[in-house]
Parts: structure tokens; C-alpha cells; sequence
């Protein structure tokens, strides 16, 4: 794969990545229903060609990435990988006194909008090398990791057959 497009891609999306994590830091949201922040994630993966969902019953994005290489070996060769990150915040009231701070009460204090805007740049980069790429992705956007069952949501609504089979690694 080329590293260096993927440095070139990297290095041009750097600024969006630093603004989205700050409007999610800025307003963020607890629990399964995370209404903004789902609309952040699907502004910010618009035009790039995935294949987007949105849960049922919470407000999870599945974006699947097609890589258009073939595969080295037989088609069965081809690999699913699957990249996870949590999208809610806690009940926290912040005091950082940081210019985009959260005013609502609730808080980033686990870093869940830096794994929101990660997962989206990794979404980015990796788009711009699909033809490079001799499997799929999934990029797994999940709300209610902080006790609220997120993830089993998710699967039980089709997560892990999001690429037509069950991921062969997941991060």
C-alpha cells in the first residue's frame, strides 16, 4: 500500500480531523441516542463512496469500504477488517476551561470523540487507496459503549455481516 498517499491524505485532512473532534467535544452526548453526533459521522463520511447504516434501535453508524484489489490468492483469500470506535460521553460536567469545553453538562472524558474523528480520518485515508486494498473494512461508529450495551445492540442488528461475512480481524 502506499504510504506515501496515505501521508499526503493524512496530512490534507488533518485540520477537518482536529475541527470534528472539537464540535464533538463541544456537544457531546450520552447513551444510545446520539442524534448529533450520528449527523457529524455521516457529514463526515459523505461522498467517499462506503456503504453507510445507521441502527434501529440507537444511533450507531456501519460504513463498509470495498477495497478494489483482487485478492492474492483464491476470492476466499479476501479479508474483512473491522474498525471500532465509541462515539458517547459521560455525565460529566467539564472543567477543562478549553475553548471548545462542553457547556451541557455531559463530557469526553474518555476520549470518545477522539476515536470518533480517528475512525473517520482512518475512513478518509484508507478510501484514497481503495484500489490498493485486497479486502473490506468496516468502520464501526458506537454509541452506548459506557454501560448502556452498545456493541451487542449492534451485532444482534447486523454488524458483524455489515461486508457480506463476519470480520476476520477486528481493532
Amino acid at each position: 500500500m502506499s504510504t506515501e498517499k496515505l501521508r499526503e491524505v493524512v496530512g490534507e485532512i488533518a485540520g477537518d480531523l482536529v475541527a470534528l473532534r472539537r464540535a464533538l467535544h463541544r456537544e457531546p452526548e450520552v447513551g444510545l441516542e446520539l442524534p448529533a453526533t450520528q449527523a457529524r459521522i455521516l457529514d463526515a463520511l459523505a461522498g467517499l463512496g462506503l456503504e453507510v447504516t445507521t441502527g434501529r434501535g440507537l444511533s450507531s453508524v456501519v460504513a463498509v469500504l470495498r477495497g478494489g484489489a483482487p485478492p492474492r490468492g483464491a476470492a476466499s483469500d479476501r479479508r474483512v477488517v473491522l474498525l471500532r470506535g465509541d462515539m458517547d460521553a459521560l455525565p460529566v460536567a467539564e472543567q477543562t476551561g478549553l475553548e471548545f469545553a462542553s457547556t451541557n453538562g455531559a463530557m469526553h472524558a474518555c476520549g470518545h470523540d477522539l476515536h470518533v474523528s480517528l475512525l473517520v480520518g482512518a475512513a478518509r485515508a484508507l478510501c484514497a487507496v481503495r484500489d490498493e486494498l485486497a479486502g473490506d473494512v468496516v468502520f464501526m461508529f458506537q454509541p452506548g459503549e459506557e454501560g448502556d450495551g452498545g456493541a451487542e445492540i449492534m451485532i444482534e442488528e447486523g454488524l458483524l455481516e455489515a461486508a457480506g461475512r463476519r470480520p476476520d480481524a477486528a481493532y
